[in-house]
């Protein structure tokens, strides 16, 4: 190990809270924390220079904050929030320790926000940027793509086109919260390859159709805004039983219902939805 390693490792020791459930954190061979009963969430997630983000086009701290935020959405599409995170770094020779610095306040500025402790990592060199962000998230009640019922309605909690793709976004944390604890929610993802592709998910691994109103569509740009991703707005299907609904109309956008998987995936008056997206291979 280099010396100048041992310095980033002290200087990370400096900067990164340990809280009272982090026994041992950064400067371990492994992290040692504590969980209470609920149930564990697990997630990572790669940001890769040149595949998720170009450098002349987006700061360091951004890159930080985006990084982190991209797990943090995926815990809140399952109704957690995060508790523990870490990264493993590749940094190639033109990354300057200052640049690191400025990666590291735009984590350290979600764990404030999210409330997550930061536990460790590890760095290498590397021929481009990459962080490989680990998670550890908690959950009282688990919410999976694959429970959505027919004459369930489909529901987005946003406009689709707003976020940019060189600016932080914040992950749906409060409102997937709020909607765990307080509707009959019955499955959930967040956009991050597109509406029709990601709402597709759901209704693959619930073995469903639906029909979707584009007229209800909330969108920025046009319509290309439904194949956009990393939109980080959450898709959720309600039961048709849930009493609030006139609430949930009120505060998010009704977009859609669950119809059987012979019905298909088509918009309201038949046309068939064509499914693409962003896709990772």
């Amino acid at each position: 190990m280099h010396l100048e390693e041992i310095d980033w490792i002290d200087y990370l020791k400096r900067k990164v809270f340990k809280g009272k459930d982090v026994l041992a954190g950064v400067g371990d061979d492994s992290a040692l924390v504590k969980i209470k009963k609920d149930k564990i969430l697990l997630k990572s997630d790669l940001f890769i220079e040149d595949i998720h983000f170009k450098l002349k086009n987006i700061s360091f701290e951004t890159i930080g904050m985006r990084a982190v935020a991209r797990v943090i959405s995926d815990f809140a599409a399952c109704g957690g929030v995060p508790k523990f995170i870490g990264i493993s770094l590749g940094k190639p020779n033109y990354i300057k320790k200052t640049h690191l610095k400025k990666i590291l306040e735009g984590i350290l500025k979600f764990s404030k926000i999210y409330k997550f402790f930061l536990v460790g990592g590890d760095t290498s060199k590397a021929f481009k940027l990459f962080l490989d962000v680990w998670g550890v998230g908690i959950a009282e009640k688990y919410i999976s793509r694959s429970n959505a019922k027919v004459d369930d309605y489909i529901f987005v909690t946003g406009r689709l086109g707003l976020n940019s793709y060189n600016m932080p976004f914040f992950p749906k944390v409060k409102e997937a919260q709020n909607l765990v604890k307080n509707f009959k929610i019955n499955s959930m993802i967040d956009i991050s390859d597109g509406f029709i592709l990601d709402l597709y998910r759901i209704l693959h691994e619930s073995n469903k159709g639906a029909i979707v109103y584009k007229d209800k569509l909330p969108l920025t740009k046009g319509l290309n805004d439904i194949y956009r991703g990393e939109d980080y707005e959450l898709i959720f299907t309600v039961s048709k039983d849930e009493r609030r609904l006139d609430f949930l109309k009120q505060k998010f956008y009704l977009v859609g219902k669950i119809v059987s998987k012979k019905n298909g995936y088509k918009f309201k008056g038949g046309e068939k939805i064509f499914i693409k997206g962003y896709t990772h291979f």
